[in-house]
């Protein structure tokens, strides 16, 4: 009679196990110190028979499988497959884990055909970027065509956000690295502590309505933003002349600007009807440290958003698939949705362009 089959999650801290096959020992290695690793393990007896590795950001309810084996010589592998996929069903229920998501590039050898069946994620589908499937119908599933575009430099988040913004909206929107460093350019707070700065929220304004997009501003503060990006009196006075210019020119334009904090219930309501919302927030919750960065709210559900995030973590082994439609529950983005000292908040509220 064959040994019973025990799983147990390597935790943080834990020393990778002796026994796994080469790649999947390399591959365990690499991801050892990354934030959001989940790690499951198999054993008949002393044998390690299987391993299951995945991640997930901690704001968001999906988890992303990226590696699945199970050991071809063991008496039953259909069962160790199983009991795998039977623990990272208990560990989601117990973490709001609303779905399981595998990239369309995964390789065979990663994530074999077989494995995937068993944890029920069928093959993804000619120009899909991943397939999913959904643990528990708590609610409809929010659908959106808006697709992913991961910046290019380390500053231009909020002109990112902005194209995905436009692509949703409109398919046939162009989304390259042109047009995200043009409008950088005609939105940027010009420099931070240590290189170009990032975008403001009236300079991302005026890029939007420029191209036709209709565009409503939440900005809680009247004060000069981001302004601890600068290190230097200098630079702060240069952030705050060019964000009062465009106030400015925002101001004159005519564009819709409600002066306070956006509540997560306003955002859901213009979400719903058709918008979508570029929304600045505190990194500090996705990626442990503050800040301030611009993402993309293009659905919603229930009780959560989708998000895109023009940001994926390289060293913490993100990748692009970790970073499209993300769902995220309301209390999670409200908390996201708040930067700096005293906090404030901004969003742009962009709406179709006119016919």
């Amino acid at each position: 009679m064959a040994e019973p089959i025990n799983v147990t999650q390597l935790l943080d801290g834990h020393e990778a196990p002796l026994g796994l096959p080469a790649a999947m020992a390399e591959h365990l290695a690499a991801i050892q110190s990354a934030r959001g690793r989940i790690v499951f393990i198999a054993r008949r007896g002393d044998a390690i028979v299987g391993l299951l590795i995945g991640r997930r950001r901690r704001t968001a309810l999906m988890l992303r499988i990226s590696h699945f084996w199970v050991d071809a010589n063991d008496i039953d592998r259909n069962a160790v497959g199983i009991e795998l996929v039977s623990a990272l069903e208990q560990l989601s229920l117990d973490s709001d884990i609303l779905s399981w998501r595998i990239a369309a590039d995964t390789r065979e050898n990663d994530v074999p055909t077989s494995l995937r069946a068993l944890a029920g994620i069928a093959a993804a589908w000619p120009g899909s970027t991943y397939t999913e499937r959904r643990l528990r119908n708590d609610g409809p599933t929010a659908n959106s065509t808006t697709p992913i575009y991961t910046q290019t430099t380390g500053f231009t988040c909020g002109s990112a956000s902005l194209m995905m913004a436009f692509a949703g909206l409109d398919p046939s929107s162009a989304m390259d690295r042109l047009l995200e460093l043009t409008m950088w350019r005609e939105a940027t707070t010009v420099v931070s502590m240590d290189g170009p700065g990032g975008c403001d929220p009236y300079g991302l304004a005026l890029a939007a309505t420029s191209r036709g997009y209709a565009v409503k501003v939440f900005m809680s503060t009247s004060e000069a933003i981001l302004i601890d990006r600068g290190n230097t009196e200098a630079k702060r006075d240069l952030m705050k002349f060019v964000q009062a210019d465009f106030k400015t020119r925002v101001l004159d334009a005519g564009i819709e600007v409600e002066s306070r904090a956006f509540t997560i219930a306003e955002l859901r309501d213009a979400v719903a009807a058709g918008s979508i919302a570029v929304v600045l927030i505190d990194q500090r919750e996705t990626h442990g440290r503050t800040a301030p960065h611009w993402v993309v709210a293009h659905a919603v559900s229930e009780d959560h958003f989708l998000v895109n995030d023009p940001w994926f973590e390289v060293d913490a082994l993100e990748n692009a698939t970790d970073v499209v439609d993300l769902p995220i529950r309301d209390a999670m983005f409200d908390r996201m949705a708040w930067y700096g000292e005293p906090a404030y908040r901004a969003a742009l509220i962009i709406g179709p362009q006119a016919a």
